[in-house]
Order: structure tokens, then C-alpha cells, then sequence
């Protein structure tokens, strides 16, 4: 059986354009799982600092000549 150009350049053009579609699915995904990451650790970052600042207030509380 013999196939034509245009059978193989078809499949070849399909092949690649599904490839591409992958790709572009992954990266897309890979965007999103980052905003959603960047969002969490703003939050995380957020409650550290807050955190910090509590010791130290409760550090001058205790030994008010402590200079930070």
C-alpha cells in the first residue's frame, strides 16, 4: 500500500499541532499553579513578618533596654 505526500505531510502537520498543543497546555498550567504559589507564600511571608514583630514587641515588654 502505498501512501501520497499529502497523507504523510498530514499526519506529520497533525502530529506536530498536537505536540504543540501539549506543550502549550503544560506551560499554561505550569502558570497558573505559579499565581495560585506566589499568592500562598505573600500570605505566609505576611504571617512571618507579623510573627517577628510580636517577638520583638514582647522582647521590649520583658527587657525594655533591648535596642532592635
Amino acid at each position: 500500500m502505498k501512501i501520497d505526500r499529502k497523507a504523510i505531510s498530514g499526519i506529520a502537520l497533525g502530529t506536530c499541532l498536537i505536540a504543540f498543543g501539549m506543550l502549550a497546555g503544560v506551560a499554561v498550567e505550569r502558570m497558573r499553579f505559579d499565581h495560585k504559589r506566589a499568592g500562598i507564600l505573600a500570605r505566609y511571608d505576611e504571617a512571618a513578618r507579623e510573627w517577628r514583630e510580636f517577638r520583638t514587641e514582647l522582647e521590649r515588654i520583658v527587657d525594655p533596654h533591648l535596642r532592635h
